[in-house]
């Protein structure tokens, strides 16, 4: 690997100004179209092929591939271009990166813009090699923050075919990797009372007082872990009672644990605590599917060598394996596309908080550990 030298020489002044060119276009989920522009454009200069697909309801996401050797191995660079919306407490612009002590400020800077800087960097001199005994494929879907549109469309359309591994670059510290992740499904539960004058003893079934005895007992479900109630909604001005309560669910779903088997845990609640209420139980409709648990087998193991090996050759040691507990296109990936994808990516912090920020030596190293792999998974 004589001619991997070069690329110790990458400095941190290239990846403050790739960073920082991303951080200030801003780029919230539904307005990926400016940054969708920047990329396929450093993309198209890298000597890749690039198709932008349009994405109902959101940005492009941009699929670009580079064919060094038909009868090689295909490796997936993933990425997403969207952040979340700038919330309230930030010390600085969230579009205006700011660098202090070897961090960079920024909205997207950790999540995942810093990961984003690291592949065009690893990409950048993976293209210049004069030999790359495989393909090189780079997915940066729009929308992951929301319903992973983006990464649905790709895999509705049959891009991702043929891909034999993936790396996804979102943060996770350059020693943790992670082989698997969490699903999620939210489910919606309607409650309808009976409604009365507030001054009637008899006849009225208060649909906030029943919906909230629901609240307080769903933990105490076999499968209430991981459970987070995002919204309640119910009530009037006038003086009835209440005759319908709204409670939006969020549920983790462990490896073992399956969606189906909550919904009808859920739906059994009602007849447990002798509601007098009707209670009507069914998962929030959503315009792609939930994302499912996994963990990779067997065929995540050439992807998880390569990444282990690059590790120990960049940072001295292997990183931990863990498992993802926040779902991400990563279960899309794995799940319904069949790819064994593992994530690894730089250190920050904040990430949808105020002051995100990311380690601009730790993208320095995510840039090294991609190359690194790619060529150890081509068998370079």
């Amino acid at each position: 690997m004589n001619e991997l030298d070069k690329f110790k020489l990458i400095s941190v002044d290239e990846v403050k100004q790739t960073l920082g060119k991303l951080i200030a276009i801003p780029s919230v989920s539904g307005n990926e179209h400016e940054i969708a522009d920047y990329v396929e454009e450093k993309l198209l200069a890298y000597g890749f092929r690039v198709e932008r697909i349009l994405v109902e309801g959101c940005g492009p996401t941009i699929f670009a591939y580079y064919k060094a050797n038909s009868k090689g191995l295909n490796l997936l660079f993933y990425g997403h271009l969207d952040t979340v919306k700038p919330v309230e407490g930030w010390t600085f612009p969230p579009f205006k990166p700011k660098i202090i002590g070897g961090k960079m400020y920024g909205l997207g800077s950790c999540d995942m813009k810093g990961g984003l800087t690291a592949v065009f960097e690893a990409l950048k001199r993976l293209t210049n090699l004069k030999k790359i005994h495989g393909n090189i494929f780079v997915a940066l879907t729009s929308d992951e923050e929301l319903y992973s549109r983006g990464c649905d469309k790709l895999i509705r359309l049959g891009k991702l075919r043929g891909i034999d591994a993936a790396i996804s670059a979102e943060p996770t510290g350059v020693l943790r990797m992670e082989v698997g992740r969490f699903g999620r499904v939210v489910y919606d539960i309607i409650v309808k009372g009976k409604s009365s004058h507030v001054s009637s003893l008899k006849g009225k079934v208060d649909a906030v007082v029943e919906a909230s005895k629901i609240v307080l007992s769903l933990r105490k479900l076999k499968g209430g872990g991981g459970l987070t109630v995002l919204a309640i909604n119910g009530g009037t001005e006038f003086l009835s009672t209440p005759d319908t309560c709204r409670i939006v669910v969020d549920k983790q779903l462990g490896l073992k644990e399956s969606g189906e088997v909550f919904l009808k845990e859920i739906k059994g609640l009602a007849g447990k605590l002798k509601l007098k209420s009707k209670v009507i139980v069914k998962v929030f409709k959503r315009p792609t599917p939930y994302m499912k648990p996994y963990i990779l087998g067997s065929r995540g193991s050439r992807i998880i060598r390569a990444v282990e090996k690059a590790c120990k050759i960049v940072k001295g040691r292997f990183p931990k394996k863990a498992i993802g507990r926040c779902v991400g296109d990563e279960n899309y990936l794995v799940v319904r596309a069949g790819i064994p994808t593992v994530t690894i990516g730089p250190k920050g912090g904040n990430e949808h908080s105020a002051d995100e920020y990311v380690y601009l030596n730790s993208v320095v190293d995510a840039a090294n550990i991609y190359l690194y792999s790619a060529l150890f998974f081509f068998g370079e």
